[in-house]
């Protein structure tokens, strides 16, 4: 139904408010470039829309329906959003042409300049045809409205220059947010305001996009942090892997692999798993063989049974008692620590026959080629280590990262 002047709808001063605003940038747009390149940049038709709807001073035309100022209101910053992007494509031809009218007043001149008149209008038509190609892949990529898809596709272009300064490309950006989208279940404008960051800690964890989700997911899994939190909590975490002199996307994707880990024994907002991560990877295991021994103690009886039948091959007393412990409270690093204890160095295991070197994995919860790995890395172990010996450099290298995370977790 038609608004008549004088009754207005709920809303309508806001609305007429913005229109008159938008018309006083085109009008001043219009003022500063010459008809034909106003006409390209569509500055004309949207003035021409204005003045059907409105007044000249600002009030409804008779007949005109809140929808059709509604959707007038839409077309004018759908309008703005393309001539920005437009003019930022070609800036200097259009601060040629502008200066070229206010100098010399008059087509005729502007077409002499140097500027060229033809040269100008194929620089617009051109970059026009490519911004409204970026609209229509952005809209058919996310199933957006025009004005949405003019605006993400503007967003964009200011997130692709300033991802630049970060060793980034555009390309970076639109990865960023469609992993985003998919992966995190993110809203359109959520995955672009993201995105910047999103894709920084990508690039500094050596992490793809869809790794950096599953990373991502998995700290908001025990986490109430925002994402933005959680991005800057992981590129701290990622710079601490490589003090440690730890990949940090080989820790980054051990967590991601490692989900349901995660979930069980996290505290603190993961970062006793991210300890256990790094240490595990400075003793040449991966973060599934923590989750392998914490899950082999927690299995009482036979952890029993097994560390029983291991101390009875090997002749020298194995306990994993205090490891239990750690387990049950989450401390997967002080399990490590334990298991350090227990296994002795890589002198040792070479003495070891091959149904000792079975018995002594089986009663950590490793297999026989992890446990290798494990003491050959535990280099201060040596024939008939006890539980208990403290000047190991593998349990020093543990404490290091131990303390120096939990000064991050504090700070965080």
């Amino acid at each position: 139904m038609a608004v008549k002047r004088g009754r207005p709808y709920k809303g309508q001063a806001e609305d007429l408010e913005s229109i008159v605003s938008l018309e006083e940038k085109l009008v001043q747009l219009g003022k500063e470039n010459f008809g034909a390149i106003n006409k390209l940049l569509g500055v004309t038709e949207d003035l021409a829309k204005v003045s059907k709807t409105i007044t000249e001073d600002g009030k409804l035309q008779a007949g005109q329906s809140k929808d059709q100022v509604k959707i007038l209101l839409d077309q004018l910053e759908a309008g703005e959003n393309v001539r920005d992007a437009i003019m930022e494509t070609a800036p200097g031809f259009f601060s040629m042409a502008a200066g070229a009218k206010k100098t010399l007043g008059n087509l005729k001149l502007m077409a002499t300049s140097g500027v060229g008149l033809i040269a100008i209008g194929v620089a617009i038509g051109k970059a026009f045809l490519n911004i409204q190609k970026a609209v229509t892949d952005t809209r058919k990529e996310l199933g957006i409205s025009y004005t949405q898809a003019v605006a993400i596709t503007a967003q964009n272009k200011v997130l692709g220059e300033v991802a630049k300064g970060f060793g980034l490309s555009i390309e970076d950006i639109t990865a960023a947010q469609a992993a985003i989208r998919q992966d995190l279940g993110a809203s359109v404008q959520e995955s672009v305001n993201l995105s910047l960051n999103f894709a920084r800690t990508a690039a500094s964890t050596g992490q793809t996009a869809s790794q950096l989700t599953k990373t991502l997911s998995v700290m908001e899994s025990v986490s109430s942090a925002s994402r933005e939190v959680l991005l800057n909590q992981i590129q701290t975490n990622a710079a601490l892997a490589g003090q440690a002199g730890v990949a940090p996307a080989l820790v980054m994707q051990d967590i991601a692999d490692n989900a349901q880990f995660f979930a069980k024994f996290a505290k603190d907002g993961g970062m006793n798993i991210l300890n256990a991560s790094i240490a595990a990877r400075k003793l040449g295991l991966e973060l599934s063989a923590v989750e392998s021994i914490s899950e082999s103690l927690l299995n009482f009886e036979s952890s029993i049974e097994n560390q029983l039948q291991a101390s009875l091959l090997l002749g020298r007393q194995i306990n994993l008692d205090r490891a239990r412990q750690l387990a049950i409270t989450g401390d997967q690093e002080g399990v490590m620590r334990e298991i350090l204890k227990q296994v002795g160095g890589e002198v040792e295991f070479n003495r070891l026959n091959v149904i000792q070197r079975k018995a002594l994995a089986d009663s950590v919860g490793v297999n026989v080629e992890q446990l290798s790995r494990l003491v050959r890395n535990n280099v201060a172990g040596a024939p008939g280590a006890v539980a208990g010996a403290t000047n190991d450099q593998s349990l020093s290298v543990l404490e290091n990262i131990r303390d120096s995370n939990n000064k991050i977790a504090r700070a965080i």
